[in-house]
């Protein structure tokens, strides 16, 4: 009787197990969006949670007025930044969108000289100003953006929220997940999520970086050649670079379309200026900072952001660096080291113990 009493209770656990495994992985599949969300909240508390920690060791104050202080500086440089150049970059971004219209009829003009343009130029609208919403559809086009508004901001309201909380009580949340593991297991799976913040922030660093690198690079190299909206085109790139392989090089496109409606000599020279900021970014720069802080596969990376960019659109885009920088750890720790490299030494040892005994 009590053998059948245990063995009936192992396979009740085992069921809801499964169960809750096969609910989560339904609701991961499902609700994506909504855990990727969680991941950025993760990732901002990891900045906070690192400027905290530089601040408690340099100015030696308590961890709670670190963290006070590094949400303060964080948001006062977003509004100071916003005040200072907010209003430059607001209205060289309404000059942009003035502009690109003519661009592209000069990208047009310029494919028609070629056979091979000619076909591709075939498939641009003939009145560019059709693709612009008619006025029959404009309230359901004003609906629809103040939808989309409220919900990014809703979505950042979101992230913000998830950081303060996880960066005010990380060991809250750290050991309350580890606690979903057996006892013997806990030390392993916190020294795990230790490192996965560890590579977080200093992923954090270098792309911050780098990012700073190529829009400050970018705004000094677009005013000294005269190109318009040259800080409007260089926030751009400092934005898009937070997305590796892909994003610098999106940035270049509306700057080489604005040199073209200043003719085809500043096309360009903004195609030499920024694709030599890419050049020495991609093969100096960034490989002295990812060296010393995260390099990440670049192959494996860019298979990685078309995957989440197909499955998540914009949002998977973004965050699917940091995401891949900690699959690498947690598969790192505890499948190649805690069992491909585990197993290895027992087959030794126990060769060892064999060849031993002959």
């Amino acid at each position: 009787m009590p053998d059948s009493y245990s063995f009936a209770k192992r396979i009740t656990i085992a069921t809801f197990i499964v169960v809750l495994i096969a609910g989560g992985v339904y609701l991961l599949v499902k609700q994506f969006y909504f855990f990727l969300l969680v991941f950025a909240g993760i990732l901002l508390a990891v900045l906070f949670s690192g400027m905290a920690d530089w601040i408690t060791n340099k100015l030696h104050l308590k961890r709670g007025w670190s963290l006070l202080i590094s949400v303060l500086v964080f948001f006062g440089l977003l509004v100071g930044a916003f005040l200072w150049v907010g209003p430059t970059i607001a209205k060289q971004g309404q000059e942009i969108s003035k502009t690109l219209p003519q661009s592209l009829q000069e990208v047009e003009q310029w494919l028609g000289k070629y056979s091979w343009g000619e076909k591709v130029a075939e498939q641009l609208p003939e009145n560019l100003n059709k693709a612009m919403p008619q006025s029959s559809s404009l309230f359901s086009k004003v609906s629809g953006a103040l939808t989309t508004t409220l919900g990014i901001l809703a979505d950042l309201l979101i992230v913000i929220i998830t950081a303060l909380f996880f960066a005010s009580s990380p060991k809250l949340y750290t050991e309350g997940f580890s606690k979903l593991f057996p006892p013997r297991h806990r030390s392993r799976v916190l020294d795990v999520l230790h490192k996965c913040y560890h590579t977080l922030k200093l992923w954090l660093v270098a792309m911050l970086s780098a990012m700073a690198i190529i829009g400050v690079s970018a705004a000094i190299g677009y005013s000294l050649i005269g190109l318009p909206m040259a800080f409007a085109l260089a926030l751009i790139a400092f934005l898009l670079a937070f997305i590796p392989n892909i994003g610098p090089w999106i940035a270049g496109i509306p700057a080489v379309l604005i040199g073209l409606t200043q003719g085809s000599q500043m096309a360009l020279y903004v195609i030499l200026i920024y694709g030599g900021i890419q050049i020495i970014e991609s093969y100096l720069i960034t490989p002295i900072i990812f060296q010393k802080t995260v390099d990440l596969p670049p192959a494996l990376l860019l298979f990685f952001q078309v995957l989440l960019g197909l499955v998540q659109g914009g949002l998977g885009l973004l965050l699917a660096a940091p995401i891949l920088a900690v699959l690498m750890v947690v598969v790192k720790e505890l499948y190649v080291k805690d069992v491909l490299e585990n197993d290895g030494q027992r087959e030794n040892g126990h060769g060892a113990y064999k060849s031993g005994i002959s």
